[in-house]
């Protein structure tokens, strides 16, 4: 669960739809806590209402007077003028909807630290990346990401359980995280954290990774991913000021050319090694190659005059999710399907401030 909130668009006639029967056209299907799609939403509105205290919690903790976004809170990056540009070669069997060989999309972009609170670009922590695409007949479609293949959680109880723990005294995280996980998967929690959260050398040569599932038409189940291109190389000079190091380093690659990135996806093998459900399991490039399908061109700018303060200011007000999508190309799995009932509960504590 990852980026802003939003009530998603309703669509009851998606196969697989939480609403719909358990389908499984292609060998895959979804399956739901509790044992049914009204179980679970019951089960995933006790943890929108965990996710909002917590959302509280850093408002006080920050001594904002606003409301932030419950995770991402600082912008790094807000761009509206990219274009997600697709293969003129685009196999047949990887278009979907409107993402056709030679379509041009625009893009607006949010670059994102992943704290709940506003802190030091030097922090170790985890990066966003959320595009919002604007569609030929005016709809929008997102796709998020952040900088980590999995998550660290293998669905939603276990992702709010986490954040609960780590919101808590720091001295009694350990023995929580044991007394609730057990050793096992505390140490995996622990090693994902260390390696995701970590400084970045520049949010033009991070890879985002979409980590959950999303469905993209008649080639079913995904996952995605966006990658530097052109292999940016580390920026010469080190920014003045670490507090806002990442935006300035980023600024100066964008002053003097366009930054781009490839856009991949992988496609589902099966339930052992492309799991739907489990968030905290990699899909190896081995079992399931990565295909390129567009190109993200962010075009040179000067983002730190007033034009471009304001349009980052701009992107921020801007609602991030991933049920922000066709159906075509609906998000699956538990950790997916939970963003659709938590992110509506914190768009409106976002929205009140």
């Amino acid at each position: 669960m990852t980026d802003s909130h939003d009530p998603p668009p309703n669509a009851p006639n998606a196969p697989n739809a939480p609403n719909a029967p358990d389908a499984t056209p292609g060998g895959w299907r979804e399956i739901y806590h509790g044992g049914s799609p009204e179980a679970e939403e019951a089960h995933f509105r006790d943890l929108a209402d965990v996710v909002v205290g917590l959302q509280r919690a850093n408002k006080r903790k920050s001594g904002s007077q606003v409301s932030r976004r419950t995770f991402h809170a600082k912008i790094v990056v807000g761009v509206d003028n990219a274009e997600l540009a697709f293969r003129t070669d685009l196999p047949a069997d990887l278009a979907a909807g409107d993402f056709t060989a030679g379509a041009r999309l625009p893009a607006v972009v949010r670059l994102s630290n992943a704290s709940g609170t506003v802190r030091p670009d030097s922090s170790p922590d985890l990066r966003g990346a959320a595009l919002k695409l604007t569609l030929p007949g005016g709809d929008e479609h997102d796709l998020l990401m952040t900088s980590y293949p999995v998550s660290h959680a293998r669905d939603a109880t276990q992702f709010v359980e986490i954040a609960r723990i780590g919101a808590g005294p720091k001295l009694l995280v350990l023995p929580r995280m044991l007394a609730r996980l057990g050793p096992a998967e505390t140490a995996r929690v622990l090693r994902n954290l260390k390696q995701a959260n970590r400084p970045s050398p520049g949010l033009a040569l991070e890879s985002y990774w979409s980590r959950g599932a999303v469905l993209w038409g008649a080639a079913g189940p995904v996952r995605f991913r966006l990658s530097p291109l052109d292999a940016p190389v580390p920026a010469t000079t080190s920014p003045p000021d670490p507090s806002d190091g990442l935006q300035t380093e980023f600024a100066a690659r964008l002053s003097d050319a366009s930054v781009r990135f490839a856009l991949h996806v992988q496609k589902y093998v099966d339930e052992r090694l492309t799991p739907i459900e489990d968030g905290a399991v990699e899909w190896k490039e081995s079992d399931s190659p990565w295909l390129a399908v567009a190109t993200l061109t962010i075009p040179a700018q000067n983002t730190l005059d007033a034009k471009g303060r304001a349009t980052r200011d701009h992107v921020d007000t801007l609602a991030f999710n991933p049920w922000h999508s066709p159906a075509e190309f609906r998000p699956l799995g538990n950790l997916n399907r939970a963003r659709r009932t938590v992110y509506t509960a914190s768009a409106r504590e976002w929205n009140a401030r």
